[in-house]
């Protein structure tokens, strides 16, 4: 999306990276929700697409801290920052997608893991 938008929309780069990060997250929401977290609906709709993009912020601050932290002052190539930093933001976005976003309950109303 990012290259859509950036490359042959000729859109301003914030604004493509923003169209491009947010059409990341609906397509991840969507495959949580209906796939990878599916029948885990102790929250709504709504709740859970809120609770979703705060906890996607949160990884997504820590891929960005890390990246800049590695680059500028760990003289580490960018490419192998990023990809460090989307491990850990990654370890992040699931633990809360698991825990808070997604979380599953039994039929008592007590949540399990």
């Amino acid at each position: 999306m990012l290259a859509l938008f950036y490359d042959i929309l000729s859109t301003p780069i914030l604004i493509a990276q923003i169209f491009g990060a947010e059409t990341a997250l609906l397509a991840t929401f969507f495959g949580n929700n209906y796939w990878a977290f599916k029948g885990r609906h102790r929250h709504t709709f709504w709740n859970k697409f809120i609770k979703f993009h705060a906890s996607a912020l949160g990884g997504l601050l820590i891929n960005s801290f890390l990246v800049v932290v590695l680059v500028k002052y760990g003289h580490l190539y960018y490419g192998l920052a990023l990809v460090i930093g989307s491990a850990a933001g990654l370890v992040w976005n699931y633990t809360l997608y698991k825990k808070f976003v997604f979380k599953s309950h039994t039929k008592s109303g007590d949540s399990i893991n």
